[in-house]
């Protein structure tokens, strides 16, 4: 039996979209579910914290935490300021939370972490958040 490529599948998808009628055609981020506007939307109901450290020290902090915790980076940027970390326990391995960061000051850099899932917030806070 012959595979079909997943060019053709993807084509025929995007031609079927564009057919339909809809406005918007899906970018190659959201075919591959790795658009993060999701999670840049939920920071206003996520939560925040103020750390006593330079944007490049509390970035290098944070990926240690994350390391160390056995979350796995599933997508970053230090200069969009974002890491996206997946595998919490106990949830669906691909749910995903997102770690903001913005400069206050030379000295300190706020930390936001946003998900859409609460469970997973929470969890973040306790493993990432609160060890800084």
């Amino acid at each position: 039996m012959k595979r079909i490529s997943p060019i053709i599948v993807i084509s025929v998808i995007m031609a079927v979209h564009i057919l339909s009628g809809c406005s918007s055609m899906p970018t190659a981020q959201d075919i591959l579910a790795i658009n993060i506007d999701d999670l840049i939307d939920a920071k206003d109901s996520g939560i925040s914290r103020e750390v006593p450290l330079s944007y490049d020290a509390a970035y290098d902090k944070v990926t240690d935490i994350v390391r160390n915790q056995n979350l796995r980076i599933f997508r970053e940027s230090r200069s969009r300021g974002y890491i996206v970390v997946i595998n919490f326990p106990k949830q669906t391995n691909t749910t995903r939370v997102g770690i903001f960061f913005e400069t206050v000051s030379n000295n300190n850099t706020e930390v936001t972490i946003s998900s859409l899932s609460t469970t997973a917030l929470e969890k973040a806070n306790l493993m990432i958040l609160e060890k800084l």
